[in-house]
């Protein structure tokens, strides 16, 4: 559609005109506080793969719901849970890309380069880190298996993968619409699960004085140079901007838009491409950073620090 087509050139030439300006990127989008909050607490609980969670997450519950189209042009009456996520996850890449190329300063946390608060940040492993512990380390240390804290692990591990069946069996057999209420409520528990293996986990390793882990620093993203990561989020965000103006243009259009819609659908393999292309690139920066986890990790926090400052500016002067 040739309306269209002009919309989504017209939307991604009013990103590029402001891409290194954050003040003004974030009067493009015009969010409230509410979203704000949203996106931050969709970032907080991806805790099993960090970023990559968070746009996988995003771009399922954008498309999955579409594909009822196939069967009845009136399956969808309408697409906003879609544009706010929609909305969040191509503002969430464009802050990636200020803080790569620097637009965004990093400034170091007070204390954050002390011995203690590197060790903090180091001890915070991801659930495949953990459950490779429980797998190998009884191996070479058989007593660990009588271990009170080694059992609590196990027995969050179990909690954990039953929580998740359930919310996959459920998943399955409620509207899209309920999808995302569903899946807000189980992460509330699952995110609960991880917290308590991670301390079980840190206990073990700090008792036993085990910090032979990956040198992981408190600031991957001071440590490091991410600039030739600007190309290809330019990449993404075209991707996705062009995601949100074809999902805002089927709102206001409402009439002869299903196929268009459907059409979105046959790009989840390439949305699902450049996710997992971004995981490969942060391995060649950081070279120990296999599956590129940690650097996803670093990314997370200082998007949900400089949302956060976004939130609570928008508190102070609301209206603006």
């Amino acid at each position: 559609m040739e309306e269209l087509t002009k919309k989504i050139k017209r939307d991604l030439f009013d990103i590029k005109e402001n891409i290194n300006n954050p003040d003004k990127l974030m009067e493009l989008f015009s969010f409230n506080k509410e979203e704000f909050e949203d996106i931050i607490h969709n970032l907080k609980f991806s805790v099993e793969d960090s970023l990559f969670e968070f746009k996988n997450t995003a771009i399922n519950l954008i498309l999955d719901p579409l594909n009822s189209l196939q069967y009845d042009s009136r399956a969808m009456n309408s697409f906003d849970d879609q544009i706010i996520r929609a909305r969040g996850l191509l503002t969430v890449t464009l802050i990636q890309r200020l803080i790569a190329v620097s637009a965004i300063k990093i400034a170091e946390n007070k204390g954050e380069g002390s011995k203690e608060a590197l060790e903090k940040e180091v001890s915070q492993p991801g659930i495949k880190e953990i459950l490779d512990f429980v797998q190998k380390e009884p191996k070479t240390n058989p007593g660990i298996l009588k271990d009170t804290l080694f059992k609590k692990i196990i027995m969050h591990i179990k909690m954990y993968r039953n929580e998740s069946q359930k919310m996959n069996e459920l998943m399955t057999k409620v509207s899209a619409e309920k999808k995302i209420a569903i899946k807000r409520n189980f992460n509330i528990t699952l995110t609960d699960q991880v917290a308590k293996m991670r301390d079980a986990y840190n206990e073990i390793i700090d008792r036993t004085v085990k910090k032979e882990q990956a040198p992981v620093t408190q600031n991957l993203l001071l440590r490091y140079d991410f600039k030739t990561m600007g190309k290809f989020y330019m990449i993404q965000i075209e991707a996705f901007s062009k995601l949100l103006s074809t999902l805002t243009f089927a709102k206001d259009e409402k009439f002869n838009t299903r196929e268009l819609l459907l059409n979105l659908t046959k790009e989840k393999g390439y949305f699902s491409s450049l996710i997992e292309k971004e995981r490969t690139e942060y391995s060649s920066i950081v070279l120990f950073d296999e599956g590129g986890i940690e650097t996803g990790k670093a990314f997370l926090k200082r998007i949900t620090e400089f949302l956060g400052k976004e939130k609570d500016w928008l508190r102070i002067h609301p209206g603006k």
